[in-house]
């Protein structure tokens, strides 16, 4: 991977199964905006300083999946940790978390998740300038 995406606040990856997941990092401040023009009630995290999403979708029949279990794991550059369940948010079709990311540097996103019986697993690595 080229240093160009792993700056690049949305990606998307092709996962075995036909499954499309598709990421989107989002400064919490312009999350919160977004969620007020879209006139969406969702309570986020006070001392979260990102949200981050996952469209989770089958490439044969281009249906999101919206009955997935899907556990967020954002490791920071200096190996700490934070995991959550994520929310899934039926206006968007995807599923959602806030996290804190506490400064510059190479972050880890991984997910694993769960649908129909059938176990994904899904990470890149996110550059914060």
């Amino acid at each position: 991977t080229s240093l160009g995406n792993e700056a690049s606040s949305n990606r998307v990856f092709l996962l075995q199964g036909n499954i499309k997941a598709a990421f989107s990092v989002m400064a919490m401040r312009e999350h919160k905006k977004m969620l007020q023009e879209m006139k969406m009630k969702v309570d986020v995290d006070p001392r979260a300083t990102h949200n981050i999403a996952v469209t989770l979708s089958d490439t044969r029949t281009n249906l999101s999946l919206t009955d997935a279990v899907v556990k967020m794991k954002v490791i920071d550059p200096k190996g700490k940790d934070q995991v959550k369940l994520l929310d899934f948010i039926a206006g968007m079709n995807q599923y959602a978390g806030d996290f804190t990311l506490s400064g510059k540097g190479r972050y880890q996103v991984l997910i694993l998740f769960k649908s129909d019986g059938k176990k994904g697993a899904a990470g890149f690595y996110y550059l914060l300038k």
